[in-house]
This record gives structure tokens, sequence and C-alpha cells, in this order.
């Protein structure tokens, strides 16, 4: 591969004008005549020429064909010369223009054999590279968001689950403009919208709950009111659980933080803490602590019997306008660090008062409508705030964007393990008990309901390693009816119904390479959007943290006449089958991707890349790409004619 810039008029340019050399170009050929010929004819495919017109710059092209003599019949007012070579326009230039230095004009064909004119044609090529893989994820997050489901299918080392991960982040966070958490903030009060059925809904349901839980009512209550555990939805702690869950989600973890609740197996109240006082001493203590905290929010007592997060729900219920909706330390935590704030050795209750006090003070600054809810949504849409990462280190940076959901299937995957299941759970006896749960796909559907201007992204790695048909059970018709209910073979909290909502995208990814497992059956097929993955030369991108030409010589063991400058397509590649591969297998499937060629270099105490420090790449060559490869001749991918090659690979 070479790089060339060159002139495309005659002689006498004064008569052509730029937008004249853009026509020459728009029939995608460059050319020349006269002395220039001979050296035009060195050109070869996969060149890169720089067009211009003096020192204005026309255009970046790229050749895809040998010079050879024009044609008579293609010759016209513009294409002017007698010999010709096919080009790709890579990009059309306005008010671009070299001058000085590193450039010697006047030529009409010169190669590029200087670091300043070099430089700019490489960086001319990252923009380009740069904004062509730009364009390729938008298409993809286009096709997810029509589909609502894709497939990415390569052979290994295409970069197919780190491109799922970048279209999850697009779909997940859609920051274009790359603000920080505080900016984020600050438009959402700015510009943000509040959801008023939302919350006229949260009063309605509140008032509904003070019907059945006046302040004033605890001294009187008994354990039916209290206690959780008959199914039904007249006690309190059902209503701080379920009842207000979509207001400010409280989970306890087990029925047993609730201190006193009904178990269903013994079909009697149990008492889960503190044995060694009576059941009724203990209740008389839970009436007092919840009527001190909730008549006069004390949290005394309140703390000696129950979780920080149960208190702060409680608080919230009663006091909206003075809790904040989030009762989780890490949550809170995580907000803290997002505004600078200390948050080591502080009571979680401390924490949400400084967020509320915080809600208060943007409120002030920009009034509006919006509430406490409103902003509560925002958080849990914009970020990650569950995630405890480094929660208690030094360091109060965090990383609060939300993240896909990531699972592999592996062949003894099934429904149980992906939807809905039944699970076994010790007992307070020290026994066992069955009972149905949601799983991953189910919970992550649930949390999209529940939130649906939120989107959520689950990535399945190497979805096809599993039989699909019994994973999926009931979702293949799940899948293409979003939105609509479908019958579970599970019943959980009450409900067989299981819903796939708009909101929650999947992205599989699929290695093409794998024949040990089985076949995407057409009813799955037609539901998913299929992406081909291929392998591709990184140089313009690494420069030489790209091995090209330990790449190039692996290409050549799948493609015949490969040419490392050249974009391959999946038709292109399968039309190109190497002598060396077998007849059963398409080029696009098995060509070992650009990532098994990527240099890595060692890393600092604080995580950063060490460019002095390169780790030597003959491991990979030798504990990796040889390895695999001897591996599709073993599986008869290529033919024994490989090992050859394959063996003196870096010698």
């Amino acid at each position: 591969m070479n790089y060339w810039h060159m002139q495309l008029h005659p002689d006498d340019k004064s008569e052509w004008s730029s937008l004249d050399i853009k026509k020459i170009i728009s029939q995608k050929m460059i050319g020349c005549s006269g002395p220039p010929v001979s050296i035009f004819q060195t050109i070869g495919i996969g060149d890169y020429v720089l067009v211009r017109h003096g020192g204005e710059i026309i255009a970046l092209t790229k050749v895809t064909s040998k010079p050879e003599i024009t044609p008579l019949e293609i010759k016209d007012e513009y294409i002017w010369f007698d010999n010709y070579c096919k080009i790709d326009i890579l990009e059309i230039y306005e008010s671009e223009y070299v001058y000085g230095k590193g450039w010697f004009l006047p030529k009409t064909l010169m190669p590029i054999d200087n670091d300043i004119a070099y430089t700019y044609i490489i960086n001319l090529l990252k923009k380009i590279n740069k904004r062509v893989g730009e364009n390729n994820l938008k298409e993809n997050i286009k096709l997810l968001k029509y589909k609502k489901q894709i497939i990415l299918q390569g052979p290994p080392g295409t970069g197919k689950t780190r491109l799922a991960k970048q279209v999850a982040d697009n779909i997940i966070n859609n920051n274009p403009q790359n603000l920080s958490p505080r900016e984020l903030i600050e438009n959402f009060f700015k510009f943000g919208k509040s959801d008023k059925k939302y919350n006229e809904n949260f009063r309605s349901r509140l008032e509904e709950f003070y019907d059945y839980f006046p302040k004033n009512q605890f001294s009187e209550m008994n354990l039916d009111d209290y206690c959780i555990g008959k199914n039904n939805s007249t006690n309190f702690c059902w209503w701080i659980e379920r009842g207000l869950d979509k207001y400010g989600k409280f989970t306890p973890g087990n029925s047993g933080n609730y201190v006193i609740y009904f178990s269903k197996e013994d079909e009697d109240y149990r008492l889960a803490k503190f044995s060694q006082q009576g059941m009724f001493d203990i209740f008389v203590d839970i009436q007092r602590a919840l009527g001190d905290l909730v008549e006069n929010e004390s949290i005394e007592l309140a703390s000696k019997l129950f979780g920080d997060s149960f208190i702060i729900k409680i608080l919230n219920s009663y006091y909206p306008e003075k809790y904040f909706p989030i009762n989780g330390r890490t949550s809170l935590v995580n907000l803290m660090k997002i505004f600078d704030k200390p948050f080591k050795k502080i009571a979680t209750i401390e924490l949400n008062k400084s967020v509320q006090n915080i809600f208060d003070e943007y409120k002030n600054k920009y009034p509006s409508d919006i509430t406490t809810l409103d902003f509560m949504h925002f958080l849990y849409s914009r970020f990650d705030l569950k995630n405890d990462g480094n929660l208690y280190e030094d360091s109060k940076k965090v990383d609060v964007s939300r993240k896909p959901t990531l699972i592999q299937f592996h062949p003894s995957y099934t429904y149980e393990d992906f939807v809905k299941g039944i699970v076994a759970k010790p007992n307070e006896k020290g026994g066992v008990i069955y009972k149905a749960e949601n799983r991953m796909l189910a919970k992550l559907a649930n949390d999209a309901i529940d939130y649906p201007d939120n989107n959520y992204v689950l990535i399945i790695d190497e979805i096809n390693r599993a039989n699909l048909s019994s994973v999926l059970g009931e979702l293949i018709y799940a899948l293409e009816y979003r939105g609509e209910e479908v019958e579970s073979m599970y019943e959980v909290d009450g409900s067989q119904k299981l819903i796939l909502p708009p909101n929650l995208f999947i992205i599989g990814t699929m290695n093409t390479a794998d024949r040990s497992v089985g076949h995407i059956d057409y009813a799955i097929r037609r539901r998913f959007a299929f992406v081909d993955i291929l392998p591709k030369n990184l140089t313009t991108e690494l420069g030489n943290d790209f091995k090209k030409d330990i790449f190039t010589k692996v290409s050549e063991l799948f493609i015949e006449n490969y040419n490392p400058e050249m974009e391959y397509g999946p038709e292109e590649s399968r039309l190109s089958r190497s002598r060396h591969l077998s007849e059963e297998f398409e080029p696009k499937d098995v060509w070992l991707g650009h990532s098994y060629f990527i240099q890595h270099y060692e890393y600092d105490t604080n995580g950063i890349k060490d460019v002095n420090q390169p780790v030597d790449f003959t491991l990979r060559l030798e504990y990796e790409i040889k390895p695999i490869l001897r591996e599709y001749v073993k599986d008869g991918i290529l033919k024994p004619s490989a090992l050859e090659i394959i063996n003196n690979l870096g010698k």
C-alpha cells in the first residue's frame, strides 16, 4: 500500500475549476496523460490517492483497479486522460488546503514520502474510519430499535461482544454530548418535565395507604395488621414492600427482616429475631417504635429493630416532602460521590436528607413542577446507582453510567435458568422449601415494565451454544409480539403472565466457526436480525500496534489473493475461498478476527496502559493464534497444506 497526491487536470489548469475535478471524481476514476503515465502505472490496488487542484484538496480516494488505457467510448469533456484506474471515494472536501513544507505541488503525481504529508493523510483516514465506524454503529442501533433483538455473528476475534456493549451503551445512556453526571442533572432541572399522571397516582395511592394506616393507629395495630405472609394487601409490611413500590422500591431481602412475619409452612406467626424475648413483648416494641417513627420522626427505637432502608421507606411514605424516595445506602453513597459530598461514617438516613436538600437547592435555582419522584426516576434512568464498585475507596470518582445485563449461554442452560424456575431455599427449621422465582430475563422485563421511559439491554454472549427453542419457551411468541401477555409454566407472586416490553432490547453474539453447537431454527431466526461482523485491517486506526504482516498471512489461509487494503464484505469473502480452506466452509464464518493481532501493553498500578511496556506478541502468537489455527486443521476447517504456513508464522 502506498500514498499519493495528484492533480487531475491537464497542464493548463486555468480553465479547470475544483467543481470540474469533482465531476471527474464522481465517475469513480482518476487518470493522467503524457510523461507522468510512467509513474501512474506504478499505482496499485489499495493505494490511497489525495486528489487536489493546486493547493486545494478535492478528495481522498482508494484505488480499486490496476491502471490501464482509457477506452475511447468513456472519454468526454471531463475524462480527458489517456490512462485511468477505478477508485472508491472516501471523502469529498470543501475549503481544505495544503501548502508549504512537505508539499511539492506543481507536479501532476507524486508519492507521499515525508512525515508532514504522511501524517496529514493518515489523520484524514483516521477521521474517515471513525466516521464510518460511527455510521456502522448508528446502523446497528437503528436496526436494534426497529427489530428489538439482533444477533451479531462472525468468526472468533472480530469484536462482537465489544460492539454489542457499544450499541447497548448508546441505547441505554444516550448521551451524545458526553455530559458529566452533574451536567445531566442540571439539564434535567432546566428542561425536564413532570409526569403529572404518575404523581397524581402516587398521591391517590398514598391516600389509600393512609386510610389503612393513619399516623396515630400503631398502638392499636394487631399482628394481622402488621405481618406480611398471608397473601393479602391489608397489612403494613405488604404496603411498604409492594403497595408503594412504584414510588420508591424497598426490598427486605427476606420476611425475617420485619422481625415478625406469618409463616405459610407453619401457618402461624414467627419471630425471626430477638428469640430471647417473647413474641408479645417484641410486638409491643414494634408498635412503640413505629408510632414514635411515624408521629415524631424519631428513629431511636426503630433503629434497634429495623434496618435503615425500612425506616427511610416508612418516613418517605408519611413525609414525602422531607425524605427522598431512595432508601438504599449504595445508591445514596453514589449520589454523594456525584455531588462531591462527604459520605464516610455518615448515617444512611442523613445521606437521604442530603439528597433531599440537593433536590430543594435545584428546585430553588430552577423553579418548576418537577417532584422528588420525577427526580428519582430520572436518576435511575440515567445512572447505575446500585453498582457499589469502589464504594468506600478513598477516591470519590464513580462510574455511574447504566450498564447492560450480560449473560453467556452454554449447552446445559435451561428455561429455568433464564426465565422462571423452581429454586430450593432453606427454611427456619433447617429444611428446604421449593419456590418459583423470576430469573434474569423475567426480572429485567419487570424492571422495564416498571420504568417504561428507561431502555434496558440484555446481551447474550454465545447465544447459539444453548438449545434456544428449549431455553426461550413461550418467549418465541413474546419476542415478536412485544407488550402482549404470554403464559409461563411457573407462577410467581400469584401470576403466570410474562411480558416482554418494547423498551427491553436483546443483543446476541454468535461464533460462526463453532460447529459443536446446534443451529438456530427458522422460527427463532425470523425474530432476530442477523448482522455479519468480519475481520478487518486495523493498521490505519492502530498503526504499529496492529500486526498487519501476520494478520495478512493468516488471512491468506482463508481468502485467495487476500488484499489487506480491501474492506471485505460477506459476499466478497465467500467468492474468494483459499486453496487451504475446506470446501465445506465459507471464509466469513471461520476467518480469524483482527483482535488476535492487536499489540497488548502492561498496565501500571493505577490501571493506566504503559506504552513503554508492550507485552511480547510471540506469547499471543504461540499460545493463541497458532493453537486455534492448528485446531482448525484438526477439525477439517483448514486443509493440511496450511500447517507449514501456520508453523512458520512470525519467523
